[in-house]
């Protein structure tokens, strides 16, 4: 069983317990039977427990099915209460106990939580946020320790158990004493919590104005001096999307400009990957217009959203669409586009994507600059790179917004491609690595996408065995550099390097990974299937470690077209060759799969056989023709478009400095020189 499997037999589990335990308590309240409920509500604590443990996916569908934790721990007071009634009566002193302690225990809790909001809220309030600039002077308090703030609710819910501890013993003896130091504790506890969080929560109230803030962030930048920025705004925030940023980052370090990222939701922040330049994020309009950036020429816009507006009004900056992948998708020459100054593409490919487009974009509007991201890929030698199983890289697309530009082949034909490479009289490896949207819209490609991964893990442990697979000591060493990533990854009061500055904290990060990927691919033996659906490792080192793509029309195919090595793309339309391969460039140099994956053999032969690669030349010219050429290096000429870009602006809007002072702040002062 694999691990998706067993965590789903865990949720169904655990989730089978909570239900009977609260049924049992319902059941021992109506016989009644104290023994009955004491069980049942033992076990529906540890069910609780272990459900939040596990992070299981069964808790939203819980939250979903007005079952949530708060609402469990509620129905288990008023069923405590019920039983108080059953056994002795609501006017007993156990009851009347167990309700002022509950209801005492409830404002407390409630009070609890009204501080964190009040924080919560207030912080949010603040213009911005920042990564890697200076903003001590500002005198921004930390928030109250992550203990009394992570997962508050589930803590403080828990409070309840002295009190129902106590009112059992009591029902049971007949003895005020228990549920009366139960309730005692019970409050007690809470009313600890709450005088420990009051003076983190108000240290963290004192803020500073939204017009001091801005000046401050203002006089930072100054000494900065940004000159190009990253603009990034999503609507539906979340990691999936990031890498639409993440992918630029080690491009933005290397340039000659100073760089900076800009962001709009706050929640981007703390998906954005480790990085030495200046990050800020300014939710609102309204202060994003205040915040100064006199050198700023350049600004790199890596999606189309109704957000990049409010960046686009500056006139003095050069606007450019640098998009997150290069592809035959229609949103890879969207005349949105139109709006910026230039768009950036790879290669002459891009261009004439653009230039199919009638009125969209003029050709002066597009440059060529390759694709710097690309640079740590192994090129074809015209050998497997495993000497003992080649290896098959399926790597499908998502299934889009909408079914009418359904692009994934994983619905109509991953299963049985997948069943076609495991049944290959030559054994095989194979990679999936699947978009991280897959799933997220289609029910129909979520289903798909688990039935992939069974049958890939099914195959390595009738070849392996279940032993192997789950090598422990690998997972133990993937589990403690995952644990100093998160260390190093975690920022503010939380972090354990308060002290390390983002460039440090880049390095350390990237060398964990890099660790982190070697660990990955030795824990398993050379010729097990993979399936890598977390960041590590990365969709390129999957590349590295391939020696045939097997993808849809998607800017994967094209990255892949830089390592020269065989591809398949599938035809699911159903048109013939030489149309799709005049519609989708990209299948240019391609071996071509239906439906039935008819056209797989010829891939494999090719990738077994050079001699029978009849695609190697075309593959060659294809990738001049969709990525451009090797000389100069993409990193130089993405670095030469910025400079060139840059130096433009400054010819149309050169930098202003402020103007002398005409009168001083105070008497006896002199006028302050321009900086």
């Amino acid at each position: 069983m694999g691990k998706a499997h067993r965590q789903a037999a865990l949720g169904f589990l655990i989730t089978a317990a909570l239900v009977l335990g609260f049924l049992g308590m319902l059941v021992a309240v109506v016989i009644p039977s104290l023994l009955v409920f004491t069980c049942a509500a033992a076990v529906s604590y540890a069910a609780d427990l272990l459900l939040h443990t596990s992070e299981s996916s069964t808790l939203d569908r819980l939250r979903d099915s007005r079952f949530g934790l708060t609402i469990r721990f509620l129905i288990r007071q008023f069923l405590l209460l019920a039983l108080c009634g059953s056994i002795n009566n609501l006017d007993s002193f156990v009851a009347q106990m167990t309700s002022v302690g509950l209801l005492l225990l409830f404002v407390l809790q409630l009070v609890y939580g009204a501080l964190l909001k009040r924080v919560k809220t207030q912080r949010a309030a603040l213009p911005f946020t920042t990564r890697g600039l200076d903003l001590d002077a500002l005198g921004i308090r930390r928030m109250p320790h992550p203990f009394l703030m992570s997962k508050y609710v589930r803590k403080t819910l828990h409070l309840d158990v002295p009190l129902m501890g106590g009112a059992i013993g009591t029902i049971a003896t007949d003895r005020w004493e228990y549920v009366t130091f139960g309730a005692i504790a019970s409050v007690w506890f809470a009313c600890v919590a709450v005088l420990v969080l009051l003076p983190g929560a108000r240290n963290a109230l004192i803020l500073p104005s939204p017009d001091d803030a801005i000046s401050e962030l203002n006089r930072q930048l100054a000494e900065y001096r940004p000159q190009i920025a990253l603009y990034f705004t999503f609507a539906a925030v979340s990691r999936d999307f990031m890498y639409q940023v993440n992918m630029w980052l080690e491009s933005l370090e290397t340039m000659d400009l100073r760089p900076l990222i800009v962001l709009r939701e706050r929640a981007t922040l703390r998906f954005l990957d480790a990085t030495s330049v200046p990050v800020i994020c300014v939710p609102k309009a309204e202060y994003l217009a205040r915040v100064e950036m006199p050198e700023l020429r350049v600004t790199l816009y890596p999606g189309n959203a109704g957000k990049n507006v409010h960046m686009l009004q500056r006139h003095e900056v050069k606007h450019v669409f640098i998009g997150h992948g290069d592809s035959d998708k229609l949103a890879s020459s969207n005349r949105v586009s139109k709006v910026f100054d230039e768009i950036w593409v790879a290669g002459r490919a891009g261009r004439d994507r653009y230039e199919r487009i009638k009125h969209a974009v003029t050709a002066q509007q597009i440059v060529e600059v390759g694709r710097p991201q690309l640079a740590p890929l192994r090129h074809w030698t015209g050998s497997i790179s495993n000497n003992e199983t080649p290896t098959v890289i399926y790597a499908p697309t998502w299934e889009g917004w909408t079914d009418d530009a359904c692009y994934t082949s994983v619905i109509p034909a991953g299963e049985q491609l997948i069943r076609a490479l495991l049944s290959h009289e030559r054994r095989l490896r194979v990679i999936y690595k699947p978009h991280p949207l897959t799933g997220t819209r289609s029910a129909a490609a979520a289903a798909a996408h688990r039935r992939i991964i069974a049958l890939l893990q099914e195959d390595n442990a009738r070849r392996f065995g279940r032993n192997v697979l789950d090598s422990k000591t690998a997972s133990r060493k993937l589990a403690r550099i995952d644990k100093r990533l998160a260390a190093f990854q975690e920022r503010g009061v939380r972090s354990k390097h308060p002290d390390l500055t983002e460039e440090a904290r880049t390095v350390r990060i990237r060398k964990l990974r890099d660790q982190a990927g070697t660990l990955y691919w030795d824990s398993l033996p050379p010729n097990a299937h993979h399936v890598v659906t977390d960041r590590v490792p990365t969709l390129y080192d999957c590349f590295n470690h391939s020696d045939l793509l097997i993808g849809d029309m998607s800017s994967v195919v094209s990255d892949f077209v830089a390592t020269r090595k065989p591809y398949a793309i599938f035809n699911l339309d159903g048109l013939p060759d030489a149309e799709f391969r005049n519609e989708q460039r990209t299948a240019y140099a391609s071996y071509l799969l239906d439906g039935d994956c008819n056209g797989l053999d010829q891939a494999l032969a090719a990738t077994l056989d050079p001699t029978q690669d009849v695609m190697a030349a075309y593959r060659e010219q294809l990738k001049d023709y969709l990525l451009g050429t090797d000389h100069p290096p993409s990193t130089v000429r993405f670095n030469n478009a910025a400079n060139d870009l840059y130096s433009r602006g400054l010819q149309d809007f050169p930098i202003e400095y402020p103007a002398f002072e005409e009168f001083p702040d105070q008497p006896g002062q002199q006028p302050r020189q321009p900086a």
